[in-house]
């Protein structure tokens, strides 16, 4: 009966803590308990990173596109959002082929960055998005291509290419544009 008592709590304890998780580390966990045998074991928490980020992306460019002020970041923020959504696309069909558990939403920190770039006006949205487009890009930077030196799967390396190429882009047309901006 003890034995009992002490399952249901340590149970209901489990419970507690999946419905604090947010998706990126949900997705995480179904990861780690699924690829334990990845030759390179970072693939999987890359990618999921990257899913939960591109998710953001695509939000804040979407605010940007509606909201920016200068035509150049509507544009940036147009392409970007284009951009990330194809990505998103091709993640997802990688994922699929490894079983490969995605974040399907923005986590409540992500979310709070979406508010926070909805709650600027005029040319403070346009610094902000674009200093998160650079910031964004910069975490990112090398991820890609460790995979690239590392994986032993052609898919994850035909990903990589493709994502470290958009990144290169981004990032550079993120930076001219902010130096137009500042100046």
């Amino acid at each position: 009966m003890k034995a009992i008592r002490y399952f249901a709590a340590f149970f209901a304890g489990l419970l507690l803590a999946a419905c604090q998780q947010t998706p990126k580390e949900a997705a995480h966990q179904v990861n780690n308990y699924r690829f334990e045998g990845l030759t390179v074991a970072d693939e999987a928490d890359v990618l999921t990173n990257y899913a939960a980020n591109t998710l953001l992306s695509i939000e804040l460019s979407d605010v940007a596109v509606q909201d920016g002020f200068s035509e150049e970041v509507r544009a940036l923020a147009a392409t970007m959002a284009k951009d990330h959504r194809q990505l998103f696309g091709e993640l997802e069909k990688l994922a699929a082929n490894f079983n490969m558990a995605l974040p399907a939403k923005l986590s409540e920190e992500q979310m709070e960055m979406v508010e926070m770039l909805k709650s600027k006006s005029g040319k403070a949205l346009d610094e902000t998005y674009v200093d998160m487009v650079i910031s964004y890009h910069e975490a990112f930077s090398g991820k890609m291509e460790a995979i690239m030196k590392n994986t032993s799967y052609e898919g994850m390396l035909d990903f990589a290419r493709l994502v470290d190429s958009h990144h290169y882009v981004h990032l550079n047309e993120a930076k001219k544009l902010k130096m137009s901006l500042d100046a």
